[in-house]
């Protein structure tokens, strides 16, 4: 239950300061991933981020309408891939301040122990997924 309450502590300091920018913690991460990765299928985000594939349907057609993510059709014509538009590329650089102000209040929260703690931590692998 306090790794739950930590983790809506930690998501409504990012949401609140990205909310300026019309954007939510979990779109950010999904905008990022997809920024970094080389034209991902909504599979591929899903494996990556640990993530449902309704959470990762939901947040790019909310991004797509806005205009920051697009779909390109895959080689075989039944696959597609997502790309960060030009726009979604100037939210992110936006947003970069925000950002961090987010991780120092994140880092002030959980302290120096706090965080080596969380970077010792590994996401577990789901076997179906792999």
């Amino acid at each position: 239950m306090r790794v739950r309450v930590l983790n809506r502590v930690i998501t409504k300091i990012y949401d609140d300061c990205l909310r300026p920018h019309g954007l939510r913690a979990a779109q950010q991460n999904i905008l990022v991933a997809i920024s970094l990765m080389k034209l991902p299928t909504p599979s591929d985000l899903e494996r990556r981020l640990s993530l449902d594939k309704s959470t990762v349907s939901r947040n790019v057609e909310r991004m797509r309408r806005r205009g920051w993510v697009e779909f390109v059709s895959g080689q075989d014509g039944r696959s597609h891939h997502l790309h960060v538009t030009a726009e979604g590329r100037k939210l992110l650089r936006k947003t970069l301040v925000a950002w961090e102000q987010a991780q120092k209040k994140t880092a002030a929260l959980l302290g120096k122990q706090g965080i080596t703690a969380l970077f010792r931590l590994e996401a577990p692998r789901d076997p179906d997924r792999v």
